[in-house]
């Protein structure tokens, strides 16, 4: 197995809802943020190569979006995960499996091509994977949610034949299972990876960055944040005591770290794999 870290651009969100209640006074310490109060933010894909499956992990914005949102949204344009893919030596035809955490509009519309006004499976060899749960939830999401999926891009995913919609947590590719995580969206589909004795969990938007591990920091975005801080309370119990390795997608500065439980809470504390 090898795991490469792809990058699919970045964009920017207000700090204040990038953090919720937290007060600016703390997280500006430990997560910077510019004079108008914007934070930066990646969209860092993961390639797993894993014999002959070629597994990619997200797959960032796309090209859908007109100017004026990709401003606004700190999004600079190109082919970002295209370019990366190739900088590692790999084409979006060589990619088997796309797996999709969850279907915002970071994480997925990239998925697919517009080419002309004409839609395209961005990787046409894969089948694309997420939870069942999320996939019914976008179509009756709320109005403070809905705005996060690009309807007409999920829709035409669904009906190219090409998504599979996971029922069950387990394992979903060898050495690769999966756990379904609520509290941001219904359905938000977690890997966890066997590597060289280790696991690894892509923690997407259930712990966006480094500075979203201490158990009260959580996003305004999060649908229901009791259930994040009770889903994250479990989840960090077992990470700090199995020395699980966070890869995190969307902090700009940090791409990995452990945690640790101390007197004063969960930490953490930057690692690599090698």
């Amino acid at each position: 197995m090898k795991l490469i870290p792809v990058s699919a651009g970045s964009f920017h969100c207000d700090g204040g809802a990038l953090f919720g209640a937290i007060p600016k006074v703390l997280w500006s310490k430990v997560y910077p943020a510019d004079e108008n109060n914007f934070t930066k933010l990646a969209l860092r894909c993961l390639l797993i190569e894993n014999g002959a499956q070629k597994i990619l992990i997200e797959t960032g914005i796309g090209n859908h979006y007109p100017e004026k949102h990709l401003k606004n949204n700190g999004v600079i344009p190109g082919n970002h995960l295209e370019d990366s893919l190739a900088k590692n030596g790999y084409s979006p035809s060589d990619i088997t499996d796309v797996f999709l955490t969850h279907l915002h509009w970071d994480h997925a519309t990239g998925g697919v091509k517009n080419e002309n006004g004409k839609l395209k499976p961005a990787f046409p060899k894969a089948n694309y994977w997420c939870s069942k749960t999320q996939w019914e939830h976008s179509k009756i999401s709320n109005q403070r949610e809905k705005a996060a999926y690009h309807t007409e891009v999920l829709d035409f995913l669904f009906h190219s034949g090409k998504l599979r919609l996971v029922e069950k947590e387990g394992e979903l590719f060898p050495d690769i299972g999966v756990r379904f995580y609520d509290g941001h969206t219904p359905g938000q589909m977690i890997p966890f990876i066997r590597f060289e004795g280790k696991t690894i969990v892509y923690t997407s938007d259930l712990i966006p960055t480094l500075a979203h591990i201490p158990l009260l920091w959580m996003a305004s975005y999060d649908l229901y944040p009791v259930k994040t801080m009770e889903e994250k309370e479990t989840f960090l119990n077992q990470a700090a005591e199995n020395n699980y390795i966070l890869f995190f997608e969307h902090d700009f500065y940090t791409e990995q770290a452990t945690v640790v439980k101390t007197e004063k809470g969960f930490q953490g504390k930057r690692t690599t794999l090698s």
